[in-house]
């Protein structure tokens, strides 16, 4: 899925988020809020070559 319809009622403003995509990898990202987090995803799936819509997850790891 995308990462906005994941992370709907999780991203709530600065903090520290894991995002678990392709069914079993993920990632971790500091971001500021949705925005911030929207555009640090769509670079590393364009560095790391997959699809920006390969979203299993999004998860609060701590508050920024």
């Amino acid at each position: 899925m995308i990462l906005r319809r994941a992370a709907k009622g999780v991203v709530r403003g600065k903090g520290t988020y894991n995002i678990g995509f392709n069914d079993g990898d993920e990632t971790q990202f500091d971001a500021t809020g949705i925005a911030d987090l929207e555009q640090l995803w769509n670079g590393f799936c364009k560095d790391e070559g997959c699809r920006t819509d390969s979203v299993d997850y999004v998860e609060r790891v701590r508050n920024g």
